[in-house]
This record gives structure tokens, sequence and C-alpha cells, in this order.
């Protein structure tokens, strides 16, 4: 009987101890960094398409991804170490955030906030007193126009 309970008492330890060793691989895999693309709006707006670069500091290995419709973004079984994440999208300024440092098995939540860059057409839109003065030169230059027309236009008489 007590044979039984020392191979019982043996083949417990080891199954405990493979569930140990099991459990510590699972959290050894690789790291991982994921966040969230917003705007710079009071609404904090995803960012959907938003690039995502991701470069390893010892290699400089790059790994892109895509943001989803509700701005979020996720890269696994990555080695550890230090990390710099950039973003960039048409339409918005390119941020390049500081340098993030991860362990193995970790991982890292970044929330990036992009603005939106103003084209003329935006800026001219946010602005309407801009609008005023600008329909003002114009009008003044079209009188420019009419009155140096009408003035050329004019026969000249030469005195005798």
């Amino acid at each position: 009987m007590s044979r039984i309970n020392l191979f019982l008492l043996a083949s417990a330890c080891l199954c405990m101890l493979s569930g140990i060793v099991h459990a510590q691989g699972a959290n050894l895999g690789g790291a991982t960094i994921r966040g969230e693309v917003i705007d710079t709006s009071p609404e904090n707006k995803p960012i959907e398409g938003v690039t995502v670069k991701i470069v390893y500091f010892d290699n400089e290995q790059e790994y892109v991804v895509t943001t989803d419709k509700d701005g979020d973004f996720e890269i696994t079984g990555l080695p550890e170490g230090r990390y710099t994440i950039s973003v960039s999208k048409n339409g918005y300024g390119d941020r390049v955030g500081r340098s993030k440092v991860v362990a193995a098995g970790g991982e890292i939540f970044e929330r990036i906030k992009m603005r939106k860059i103003d084209t003329l057409i935006t800026f001219l839109q946010r602005q309407p007193l801009i609008w005023l003065f600008l329909a003002d030169i114009t009008v003044v230059i079209i009188f420019v126009i009419v009155i140096l027309l009408i003035d050329f236009s004019r026969p000249r008489y030469r005195g005798m």
C-alpha cells in the first residue's frame, strides 16, 4: 500500500511540475503591443485605416498593422525588447511615439491621438470671417479691373 501511495504522490508532483512548466512557457511565448488610435476632437473618435509601424530597436525589424473600424490594433508574438511605435494616415499628422520596453510574455497598451491636417478648404470652412475678407478683396479687384478697362477703352485725342 505504501508503494501505491508513493507512486500516486510522485505522479501528482510530476503533473503539477509539468503544469507549472507549461504555464511559464505559455507566458514566455511572445510580447504583445496593442492600442487604439483616436482623433483629438472632444469626442475622441476612433480612426480607421491608420498604418501603425512598430520598429524593434535591436535589429530595426518593422512590424506593420492597420487599425480596424474601432481604431484598435494589435501585434502578438514579438520578441522582448525596446520598440518605437509610429502612426500615419492621409489627412492626419504623422506621429512617432517614445520608445517602449516590453518583457517576454508582457503586453503594452498605447493610446495614440492624431490631429487632422488643415487644408485650405477646411481652414476656410472653420474661419467664416476670412470668407468676408476674401469677398471684399474680390469686389475691390473686380472694381479696379473694370475701371482700368473703361479707362483703356476710351479713345485718346491728341492735341494739335
